[in-house]
């Protein structure tokens, strides 16, 4: 799940500018049909795959979005899985084309390379990029008044064609405290989350319903209304939560969008930070990891995935084990190849 990083949104301004001097125009009619838009570019060319299979990413492999960047390929390509959700469809293709336009210059390239940890900074780029172009800066500041609320959330949903996760990295970019926004199903399974400040977002895939403010809402079955809560707490693999929320959910069009903060909730005239609130399992817990076999005690997880990270560094974003077919494109265990081939063996007879 993406953080936002300091320098993102000057590296986001300078993927605006690229896109503007490569495809002149060409940003106003992305965030109407970015398939025809894009499809229509002889130096790029879209890939669909099915939503089930594993989605090849070359080396720009993420957990936020259901696609890939192969720049491989002549011309480069976008792979988006074929979701059910047009809306999600348009944010990962966006998504994407984020990652070929940090490719191909110089100075954005420099500036992933300069930042802590390039991949994340790159993925929330492309993610920053993405919802801008669908969720410009004059229909927010209409829509986010005082801060970024749940109704706020919904009233994005309706007045444009983004994502829900497109509307979570946006109101994330929002928020005046540290907190997250995410997208759940109905079961309280994490789908996407974004967060801003020290605040880890839930983990994608992540059970969530233990957090009250999702337990209330999955008790009312997808009322329509605006649930609020004052004990809301993030559930991490580790068994820790985070400390007392300040939160809001409701149901959108099939799914959850709930926001969190820390303090300064905008729905409420007083609400001060809930300090040392957390809650810990007593529990050991220990892992296997399915790359290495390694069984070990869980102390770290994965900043972006949220699983828990083995002491040679495998989670469940980084599958060393897994290697790409150069003729499917798809990420496939080592028993599927022989030997030192490029193409698995289904591919290969």
């Amino acid at each position: 799940m993406p953080k936002l990083f300091e320098g993102t949104g000057k590296q986001v301004e300078g993927m605006l500018s690229v896109l503007e001097q490569r495809w002149p125009g060409a940003a106003a009619r992305l965030a109407q049909d970015p398939f025809s838009e894009i499809g229509s570019w002889e130096d790029l060319t879209i890939a669909p795959v099915p939503e089930e299979s594993n989605v090849p990413e070359g080396s720009k492999r993420g957990c936020s979005v259901a696609g890939g960047y192969l720049w491989q390929t002549q011309p480069p390509t976008l792979v988006v899985a074929e979701s059910l959700s047009a809306r999600r469809q348009r944010f990962t293709l966006l998504h994407e084309l984020g990652h070929h336009i940090q490719s191909i210059d110089l100075e954005l390239g420099d500036a992933l390379m300069q930042a802590e940890d390039s991949e994340e900074f790159e993925d929330a780029a492309c993610d920053a990029f993405a919802a801008d172009l669908l969720l410009p800066s004059t229909l927010v500041q209409q829509v986010v008044r005082t801060g970024p609320t749940v109704e706020s959330a919904l009233e994005l949903f309706r007045r444009s064609k983004a994502s829900r996760a497109a509307i979570c990295v946006r109101l994330a970019e929002e928020l005046r405290s540290p907190g997250t926004v995410a997208v759940l199903d109905s079961e309280g399974t994490v789908s996407f989350a974004a967060s801003r400040g020290r605040i880890f977002p839930p983990a994608r895939g992540s059970d969530q319903s233990a957090n009250p403010l999702v337990a209330a809402s999955l008790a009312e079955s997808r009322a329509d209304r605006v649930i609020q809560r004052d004990d809301s707490r993030i559930q991490y693999s580790t068994g820790h939560t985070s400390d007392r929320l300040y939160g809001q959910i409701a149901w959108c069009d099939g799914l959850y969008i709930a926001v969190m903060v820390e303090y300064g909730a905008p729905w409420k005239h007083f609400s001060p930070p809930q300090d040392g609130t957390a809650l810990s399992s007593s529990e050991s817990r220990w892992e296997d990891c399915e790359t290495c076999g390694t069984n070990f005690f869980v102390k770290n997880t994965c900043s972006r995935c949220g699983e828990p990270r083995c002491p040679r560094g495998h989670c469940g974003c980084r599958r060393a084990a897994e290697r790409q077919c150069q003729h499917c494109f798809y990420l496939k265990p080592p028993s599927q190849f022989k030997d030192a081939s490029k193409v698995c063996i289904e591919c290969s007879s």
